[in-house]
């Protein structure tokens, strides 16, 4: 499962965008004051979580299956 992006919480600063490895997100949106990061590619995700760690607000998370869990 890729990441999870609150839209509500996120605040645009490109933290996840900055530190993602695999460059898998992107910030979208028509101003700077509206720009929201958007995980582009899902599906080549690592599940690293440096979005999540590096996300100062908390808008970044992650919804792993209980079978990935253990």
């Amino acid at each position: 499962m890729p990441p999870i992006i609150d839209k509500q919480t996120c605040n645009g600063c490109g933290q996840c965008e900055k530190y993602c490895p695999g460059d898998l997100i992107v910030l979208e949106g028509e101003t700077k004051a509206l720009k929201r990061a958007f995980v582009k590619y899902p599906d080549e995700c690592w599940h690293c979580g440096i979005c999540r760690l590096e996300c100062p607000v908390g808008a970044v998370s992650y919804l792993f299956p209980d079978a990935m869990i253990g």
